[in-house]
């Protein structure tokens, strides 16, 4: 199907949907179908479009950028030099934003330190000029999947059986393979008007993983036993923040956990731009009882102890929750809301905005609790009060954040699975593992928040809270790929135990899987097979030409010497 019949397909689909509410399906044609406008796929679709290939993006929301452009705006990244390319087009163009618009010798150039800080709106401008920036690539807003259709190796083709959550070791049998032909997907400002979108390849950029779940692909939510797979920081466990000795209490038992989530909202000490801070209506004082500990251990010196507070551009300031210093444990709890969000993976949509609602209002509950509860240290409430929401800033949404920081959500099996022993040092060289089909490079600690709720019994700790360093490591293509579903790829809920997704899961990181993705669609494309057969030396060689990297050791990005040999 050429190009030009493509985008006229999509017009007439897009013409249809405006102005006809009672047509219920319509089928559009492309090479690749996105799902989730994250930064992952964002990038995915930014590196197939410059493969050649027809790219169709569905985000459910009316927002491109996922967690970034909804608050995430302090990049996590400490070795700032093992990945690049996508991910550091979308840094210049940030860089280049606050030069354009204030000048090179600004306080706003200044705050947005090199691009790695940026202000929500500016990012989603960014994401959405690169976007735009590609004519292969069609974005569809408030769109969300609700079917996968799949074909059986008998050319039977039928609405797929979702995946089967296998949590703990690998089963022996996945069960019968599949492969991904299409997704029917929700118009969510006409509800009854439905539209199929028909590729080659899938790729699945949820922070959820919920395509995969939905196309057949089995997958896992909680913790590993520490016996699983020999990963010492699997299970329950207490560590204190930045150390690697267990205490007492870690068992390593596995259970249905994951990592608390919070809000990555901004704030402004501007009158100018100022919406106050708001008692919600379901306000639970009790959240925060074990602050008032806290408060009379006389270690809270001020609000910065409580709660990260980062300086942006545009004079406003990232929140996020804090982890219980290493020396005297404070905060006991932040922002992170523990325990109940462990069912948000595999939760329905109406679910989701039920917890959303009471994250939120627990996260603007602690700043009202700060700011005005009479137990709260005069000095304290004092500092937190200078602090509103910013007028400038999530406009749609009463000035708070459309995103809540989903840190953790399905990992699907797949054809590696990737786990805290890929991290450790070879005792000669000091380097981590290798990979002979390394596609990006894992740089950030492993760190994982907490997984349950503060337990006094265990001061100055939360239970299943890390932050382990390790030297950069290879992540292999495998990953991306699914057991058992063909036609997808999945950079996001990649293949993972608990303790090793902790040191994937941000966003730079996903950038790079993402480009990686969009190269390994059209390289499966041209080369007829299917993304779990085919050569993955080109894909490698085309992410190095695109200024990726795959390999970093030493301070430096590496090119394995089986690169070097097979171009030769």
């Amino acid at each position: 199907m050429n190009t030009k019949k493509f985008v006229s397909l999509f017009i007439v689909a897009i013409s249809i949907f405006s102005f006809n509410p009672a047509v219920h399906s319509e089928t559009i044609y492309s090479d690749v179908v996105i799902v989730a406008a994250t930064p992952a796929g964002v990038a995915a679709a930014v590196s197939a479009a410059r493969s050649g290939l027809r790219v169709v993006v569905l985000e459910e929301t009316a927002h491109v950028g996922g967690i970034i452009t909804g608050g995430l705006t302090n990049a996590d990244i400490i070795t700032k030099e093992a990945i690049r390319g996508i991910f550091e087009e979308y840094l210049q163009r940030i860089r280049n934003y606050y030069i354009e618009n204030y000048g090179k010798n600004s306080p706003e150039y200044s705050a947005c330190r090199n691009g790695y800080h940026v202000e929500p709106k500016v990012a989603e401008q960014v994401f959405r000029e690169m976007l735009a920036s590609e004519k292969q690539i069609h974005l569809i807003e408030k769109h969300r999947v609700v079917t996968a259709i799949v074909t059986e190796k008998n050319g039977r083709e039928h609405p797929a059986e979702p995946g089967h959550r296998c949590d703990g070791i690998a089963p022996n049998d996945f069960g019968n393979s599949v492969k991904l032909t299409a997704v029917i997907a929700k118009n969510m400002t006409e509800p009854n008007s439905q539209t199929e979108f028909r590729a080659k390849i899938f790729v699945d950029a949820t922070y959820e993983g919920d395509l995969a779940a939905l196309a057949g692909v089995p997958y896992r939510v909680g913790r590993e036993s520490r016996e699983m797979f020999g990963e010492k920081f699997a299970g329950k466990v207490y560590v204190r923040f930045g150390e690697k000795e267990l205490l007492p209490g870690s068992t390593g038992e596995a259970d249905n956990g994951i990592q608390a989530f919070c809000f990555r909202f901004h704030m402004t000490k501007n009158k100018d731009r100022f919406a106050p801070v708001v008692k919600p209506d379901d306000y639970r004082r009790d959240d925060y009882r074990h602050l008032m500990n806290d408060f009379k251990s006389g270690n809270v010196k001020r609000l910065h102890d409580l709660i990260q507070i980062h300086p942006m551009p545009g004079g406003n300031f990232e929140i996020n929750s804090n982890h219980p210093d290493s020396i005297h444990g404070i905060p006991s709890e932040s922002l992170d809301l523990a325990e109940e969000n462990w069912g948000w993976p595999e939760a329905s949509p109406e679910e989701r905005a039920k917890f959303f609602k009471r994250n939120w209002n627990h996260n603007e509950g602690l700043i009202w609790f700060l700011q005005h509860d009479p137990e709260v240290p005069e000095f304290i409430r004092k500092q937190a009060l200078e602090f509103g929401f910013p007028t400038n800033e999530f406009q749609d949404n009463n000035y708070r954040p459309h995103h809540l920081y989903v840190r953790q959500g399905r990992r699907i099996w797949g054809e590696y699975n990737f786990t805290e022993k890929d991290a450790d040092a070879d005792p000669v060289t000091g380097l981590a593992r290798r990979h002979p089909q390394g596609i990006a490079v894992a740089e950030f600690p492993i760190d994982s928040h907490g997984v349950t709720k503060f337990d006094p019994k265990h001061p100055g700790v939360r239970e299943g809270y890390f932050y382990i360093s390790h030297p950069p490591t290879q992540i292999p293509y495998g990953v991306l790929v699914p057991k058992r579903v063909d036609g997808l790829l999945v950079p996001v809920a990649c293949s993972t135990t608990h303790v090793g997704y902790q040191m994937i899961r941000v966003e730079p990181t996903f950038m790079a899987l993402g480009q990686a993705t969009g190269i390994a669609a059209a390289e499966a494309i041209r080369q007829g097979k299917e993304v779990r057969e085919i050569n993955v030396k080109p894909v490698q060689h085309e992410i190095i030409k695109q200024n990726g990297i795959i390999l970093f050791e030493q301070g430096k990005p590496v090119i394995p010497d089986s690169l070097v040999e097979s171009k030769t």
